[in-house]
């Protein structure tokens, strides 16, 4: 007789912890998935990295003022800053493939493009430090 509610104890400690664990992966998944969507509205409100777009495109090209090139550079920073660390390389490349369907650049501007970009956060001192890793090849 004293084992049945011990028995019974353990099996509802048992199906405590099960729930618990299912309601944990629930909101992993839930967390992940909005902030896949989160990032998007960052980069939409960042206007789409319009000062690191101008930027890099000077630093490709060469062209622009020395002035106007520090302040994009500063403003870029400015926007890489305003976005989540965990957003800033996907809104990075997400700004290269756009600025890829807008001009024609030839094969190594393309390269060059991408590393620029991969170096912005190294170069504006924010995380992640090391730059980033982007999916596309070039």
């Amino acid at each position: 007789m004293t084992k049945l509610p011990l028995l019974l104890s353990a099996f509802a400690v048992l199906l405590l912890l099960a729930n618990a664990s299912i309601y944990r992966t629930t909101v992993e998944v839930e967390e992940s998935s909005s902030r896949g969507q989160s990032c998007q509205r960052q980069f939409e409100e960042q206007d789409r990295f319009r000062y690191c777009q101008r930027f890099v495109q000077q630093e490709i090209l060469g062209n622009g003022r020395r002035n106007q090139k520090q302040e994009n550079f500063k403003q870029c920073c400015k926007e890489l800053q305003e976005v989540d660390r965990r957003c800033r390389c996907q809104g990075l490349e997400q700004m290269v493939r756009q600025q890829l369907q807008q001009e024609q650049l030839r094969e190594e501007e393309v390269k060059e493009l991408y590393e620029t970009a991969s170096e912005l956060p190294r170069m504006c001192n924010i995380s992640p430090s090391q730059g980033c890793q982007f999916h596309s090849s070039y």
